[in-house]
């Protein structure tokens, strides 16, 4: 006879009813999960979706290898730009390096906004630098939803420079798209501030896709090669992005680094004056 410690308890049966209730779960997650991963997909692979900023395709800021950084000489005005990339900013110190503007990043897109645009803007005016913001514009969505975005997000007060409209992707659109698209938001802008907004691009952006259009707009242009002229197709530059790669005391890591072409007194002439003043 088994003694007690060696005796085999009878098995309790699973009824259907507890089985069934196990291993329902476990397709269903799986389901979800596929489900999620697919509008991910879907989202990353859509022209100018939410996640399409993960596969921009910049085109570089000149026509040749060359990307040597430089100082320019001859230009008594000098700024940045910045987005979420500088989040800690030492104005003082900036302001202490003859910077006497800047741009900051404020939109993407219909409803992206920078993170740090609201703590940057406040601080560049605490610290008397003129200030702009920048719209980085997807060619791929709708142009009157990313205007709204841009101008829910910026209010523009005496003294801040013009809106600026950043065009450097093509999101898979053709120049007649991109170009009407960028149009329309400038329009809507323009009418909002009664103030012709700046147009970013970049030297072969402009080149393959802008030139001959918005003669009419000051041009801001990234351009990296110094042996280069920086007439564009006979329009001339009103800023000029000379590198990503600039360093200042008081911001962690490289940034853009510009100048613009004229005297404070002509920056001043730029800058938005509300029609009530």
């Amino acid at each position: 006879m088994p003694s007690p410690s060696t005796r085999k308890r009878p098995q309790k049966k699973v009824s259907r009813k507890q089985e069934a209730t196990s291993t329902w779960w476990k397709p269903l997650s799986l389901g979800i999960l596929g489900f999620f991963v697919l509008c991910l997909a879907i989202e990353y692979f859509k022209e100018g979706g939410r996640l399409a900023f993960l596969r921009h395709t910049v085109e570089e800021a000149t026509q040749t290898n060359t990307l040597t950084a430089f100082n320019p000489a001859g230009y008594e005005v000098t700024g940045l730009d910045i987005s979420h990339h500088q989040r800690q900013i030492d104005w003082k110190k900036v302001k202490a390096q003859n910077i006497k503007f800047t741009f900051i990043k404020a939109t993407e897109g219909i409803t992206h906004q920078d993170r740090y645009f609201a703590r940057h803007w406040r601080q560049a005016k605490k610290h008397d630098l003129l200030r702009g913001a920048y719209h980085f514009f997807l060619p791929a969505r709708n142009a009157e939803e990313q205007a709204r975005n841009f101008l829910n997000k910026v209010k523009l007060e005496a003294g801040d420079l013009p809106p600026v409209l950043d065009v450097e992707v093509t999101n898979h659109q053709s120049d007649e798209e991109i170009r009407a698209g960028v149009q329309l938001w400038l329009d809507m802008v323009e009418e909002e501030y009664d103030l012709k907004p700046i147009i970013y691009t970049n030297y072969a952006f402009y080149e393959k896709h802008l030139a001959g259009h918005f003669d009419d707009y000051p041009l801001w242009i990234a351009h990296y090669n110094p042996k280069k002229s920086h007439l564009l197709a006979n329009q001339k530059w009103v800023f000029w992005q000379h590198t990503e790669r600039g360093r200042l005391e008081g911001v962690k890591g490289n940034l853009d680094l510009n100048v613009f072409n004229g005297t404070m007194e002509d920056l001043y002439n730029m800058c938005y004056e509300p029609n009530n003043l």
